[in-house]
């Protein structure tokens, strides 16, 4: 078994996959990630272009258990 790390942001490119979405409305969903990011968490580091993965995964990715 290999010890793979996964990154610590998620591109554009991810995000335009995982949601369907064009390119400019992915840029726009990491625009607004990483703003209610920085809203909650002042320190956070924020790179532009790019999310922080546990940050995109909590807000998009996780099903709500009905």
């Amino acid at each position: 078994m290999t010890d793979e790390k996964l990154p610590m942001f998620i591109g554009v490119d991810t995000v335009k996959f995982d949601l369907g979405v064009s390119r400019a409305k992915a840029y726009e969903v990491i625009k607004e990630l990483n703003k209610e990011m920085k809203e909650a968490n002042p320190r956070a580091i924020v790179v532009n272009g790019k999310v922080n993965r546990i940050w995109y995964e909590e807000a998009c990715l996780k099903s709500s258990a009905v």
